[in-house]
């Protein structure tokens, strides 16, 4: 278990600096990273106003934790001085603590005014005093990246910030002249400090101002300004939102896809490359140690990834990857239990292992692991994700004909128009699968939910070009069984002879979900079952036997 510290700086504010730190720790800490946060900034503190990340008010912070050291020469325990946050709209993976800069209260600033940097140093053992600080903290939280937010300018601490806490500094800066020339000369300072291992930097041009086409040229200049003074191109760009100065928001858990979110989301992994010794460096290491089939260093990282970080789900669904790419099938499926027993909630280990159990005909097995995930996720306030296990659940009981079981779990997925959910293909997979089950199960289907099954399709799917191929051929082939149970025998037979004729347009070693089985199959016994379901309705039946009125 390694820590990354990281100190987020900017010479003027104004430029985002807190709203980066922020945004990416929240990326951090959803994804299953360990994060703490340090607030810095004495004088204009701000990361306990983010109510978004939940991070509660009004405790001690760096600044009785400094003053208590000073008074008694002797470092508190740092428990009193660090809060967990719990945020009230998004599910954590990993975990979230914040060191405020304090109560900010009359003894807070008298105590803040109180300190001199250059004496802690100089008269009280300064220097061991943090690097204990440090390890208390590594200790106490076992933190994957601790984040620092550091005050404005040219000041004692924010010396401490630059030089003595972090091993990467991520300098942000706008692109005016005072910004720049101010921003250069810390990046020069922290380049020939004396320390052993000066910290690394990263830089940040933010805001960049939006700029029309004619005035492209200015922007380019202002880049070039920098990349000069810095001798570095900004390694990542950050543009002006309006939301930005308005309020203190998590953008990356309220608006992820937007413009700001993602480029926080790419300044999120920017730093974790800088982390040599860290879990995302590791599983980085080890899928470029794939990607050349070198078995040999991807084994390498597989080691360190167990050593440092097996209680992480990440590690053993890494480890996974690892023996399916160099033919270890035997170590694939005990990896992704292990991955899924140490965290139902993350997907990517789950979804694969349920693949694997469905191609072994296990599906019972893969039904309990659907289920464990949906009673990790209930609750966990990401209906989407939610949903999305629901959904996968209800086909693998249909798969497996429990179709009871089916029917519960597809009642709770929204299917109509007025349900809080904007794709009509998503309504529709789950309005036709949801009359499907008590179909199958013996229930008669009224003629009404029918018809507002057929409604979603003929809005949407139906449309010619709606889709790929294989997801059209699956659509018309499901359609056809509540257009003949509404007694439109025609326009269902219509729909599967219509199969039959796109079915032409696609590879033979395509696989395209059967509604009969919902499985894969390949595209000649797909075709198979879909002749079976137009000799059935010649017979005035559907596959299964099911009768179907005549009234075309």
């Amino acid at each position: 278990m390694n820590t990354f510290w990281v100190t987020f700086y900017s010479y003027k504010g104004g430029v985002g600096r807190t709203m980066a730190l922020a945004n990416v720790a929240a990326v951090l800490a959803k994804e299953g990273r360990r994060v703490l946060l340090i607030d810095f900034d004495l004088e204009a503190p701000g990361l306990d106003a983010f109510e978004g990340l939940g991070c509660a008010k009004g405790n001690a912070g760096v600044v009785e934790y400094v003053a208590e050291y000073l008074a008694t020469g002797k470092a508190p325990s740092i428990h009193a001085f660090v809060r967990e946050c719990q945020p009230s709209s998004t599910h954590l993976r990993g975990k979230l603590w914040l060191m405020p800069s304090g109560r900010k209260d009359h003894e807070y600033n008298r105590n803040r005014a109180r300190i001199n940097w250059t004496d802690l140093y100089d008269k009280y053992d300064g220097e061991r005093f943090v690097e204990n600080w440090k390890a208390d903290i590594e200790k106490s939280y076992s933190p994957d990246y601790v984040l620092i937010d550091s005050r404005t300018g040219l000041t004692d601490v924010g010396g401490i910030c630059t030089l003595h806490l972090p091993q990467l500094v991520v300098l942000l800066y706008a692109l005016n002249d005072q910004n720049i020339h101010g921003i250069a000369g810390v990046a020069r300072a922290v380049s020939k400090a004396e320390n052993t291992r000066p910290p690394q930097l990263l830089t940040v041009a933010s805001p960049v101002p939006p700029t029309p086409k004619e005035k492209s040229g200015l922007l380019q200049e202002r880049l070039d300004m920098a990349e000069k003074e810095l001798g570095i191109k900004p390694h990542c760009q950050i543009h002006y939102d309006s939301r930005v100065p308005l309020k203190e928001q998590v953008i990356v858990w309220e608006d992820p896809y937007s413009r700001l979110g993602t480029e926080y989301g790419t300044l999120r992994e920017l730093i974790a490359d800088y982390d040599v010794r860290g879990l995302d460096f590791l599983i980085k290491e080890s899928q470029r140690a794939i990607s050349e089939l070198d078995a040999a260093r991807a084994q390498e990282a597989g080691v360190d990834l167990l050593r440092e970080y097996s209680d992480r789900p990440e590690c053993y669904h890494q480890l996974a990857r690892i023996a399916r790419a160099f033919g270890k099938i035997e170590e694939i499926e005990p990896h992704l239990k292990k991955a899924v027993d140490l965290d139902p909630f993350y997907s990517p280990p789950s979804v694969e292992l349920v693949g694997l159990l469905k191609v072994q005909n296990r599906h019972q097995e893969a039904i309990e692991i659907e289920k464990r995930r949906l009673t990790a996720i209930a609750g966990k306030r990401d209906k989407r994700a939610e949903d999305g296990v629901r959904y996968a659940l209800g086909q693998l009981c249909m798969m497996a004909g429990e179709y009871s079981s089916a029917i519960e779990v597809y009642a709770e997925l929204p299917r109509t128009a007025t349900d809080d959910q904007e794709d009509d293909l998503v309504l529709l997979a789950n309005a036709f699968n949801y009359a499907e089950a008590r179909r199958r199960a013996g229930e008669v289907v009224p003629i009404s939910e029918l018809k507002e099954i057929v409604t979603l399709y003929e809005r949407g799917a139906a449309t010619e070009g709606s889709g790929p191929v294989v997801m059209r051929l699956n659509h018309m082939q499901a359609m056809h069984i509540p257009y003949a149970l509404m007694g439109e025998a025609e326009r269902s037979r219509q729909l599967l002879m219509q199969v039959e004729e796109l079915a032409t347009s696609i590879s033979p070693r395509e696989r395209i979900f059967s509604v009969s089985t919902y499985k894969d199959l390949p595209t000649s016994e797909f075709l198979k079952q879909n002749k079976e379901m137009i000799d059935a309705l010649n017979q005035g039946k559907l596959w299964d036997g099911t009768r179907i009125p005549n009234c075309d």
